[in-house]
């Protein structure tokens, strides 16, 4: 049985994190959120937890406000989830995209060390990859991302394993794939399916960039949570885990899933491809099921069903 802890989430505010939100508070364990609020949303909020609207950037030089909440709610585990996710802001604006993904994480792992915190767990992303040489990828695959956002992910990556020579924390790094499900937004950059099936729903054009073959590796929101709440009962000095599916599916395939699902009746409109976009991804979760007892459970025939349900 999972003891019950006191958990920051960064990010709580969000798609996954609010999620992750819900699954702690259900769980029995007090949680405090800090958010911005500049991609998450005051909707996606439990009444259960404490909110801290404030910007993770500010604690690169006022370290000594994130060590006095972290000591202040007696913080043993702390979600990183907060981050910039668009790919293509990080092309245009790379600066900003690093002092939010790179510098404010280290302030808040060097805040983490200082107050005491015991297990910190780190939202990555494929992206840190590149274009695979093999699928699925492992842990093993080399990393060279081709955007700055895969860049930044990685940095902090590597900031982690050198940090987790000095300190007793547990870290658990997990590399994400592209997650879809309930409250994520239509509007944003990443989120393909809920951009889709918006869409769909309303009979407006579908535009892909590239010819629809490239593939993707989609996880529901739920199993994802599952792995991050797994995590609470790993206490390896420093682990790092894909939470892929073992399966590739199309963009167009996608498609065609969604079309089952709408009274869509339109053919979707291909244009070129973009820079920084990975042409094929897929991940394994083999490391991740012998460290946590973590598979994907959820199919996407069957999670998009529950997105268009609404659950």
């Amino acid at each position: 049985m999972t003891k019950k802890n006191t958990i920051l989430v960064t990010g709580g505010s969000g798609f996954i994190g609010s999620n992750l939100v819900d699954l702690l508070i259900n769980e029995g364990h007090s949680v405090i959120v800090i958010d911005d609020l500049s991609t998450g949303l005051s909707s996606n909020h439990n009444e259960s937890a404490s909110y801290i609207n404030e910007d993770l950037c500010r604690y690169i030089d006022h370290s000594e406000e994130i060590i006095a909440i972290l000591q202040e709610h007696n913080i043993d585990t702390v979600y990183h989830l907060a981050a910039s996710a668009d790919v293509f802001l990080s092309i245009n604006h790379p600066e900003m995209v690093y002092k939010i993904n790179v510098l404010a994480s280290i302030a808040l792992a060097q805040a983490c060390k200082k107050a005491g915190v015991k297990k910190l767990v780190f939202a990555s992303t494929s992206a840190v990859f590149g274009e695979p040489k093999y699928l699925p990828v492992d842990e093993h695959h080399d990393t060279k991302p081709i955007s700055p956002y895969g860049l930044s992910k990685l940095g902090f990556e590597q900031y982690l394993n050198y940090f987790s020579l000095d300190t007793d924390m547990s870290i658990t790094i997990f590399r994400l794939p592209n997650v879809y499900g309930r409250r994520q937004r239509p509007d944003l950059e990443g989120g393909v399916v809920a951009i889709f099936y918006g869409l769909m729903s309303q009979g407006l054009p579908i535009h892909i960039f590239g010819d629809g073959q490239q593939t993707r590796d989609w996880i529901y929101v739920d199993d994802i949570t599952d792995a991050f709440y797994r995590a609470l009962t790993n206490h390896e000095k420093f682990n790092m885990l894909l939470l892929g599916s073992n399966t590739e599916t199309s963009l167009n395939d996608l498609f065609e899933c969604l079309l089952g699902l709408t009274e869509y009746k339109g053919e979707p409109q291909y244009g070129n491809a973009r820079a920084g976009d990975i042409k094929n991804m897929v991940m394994s979760y083999r490391k991740a099921n012998l460290a946590l007892g973590w598979k994907p459970r959820t199919s996407l025939s069957d999670g998009i069903k529950k997105l268009t349900k609404g659950s």
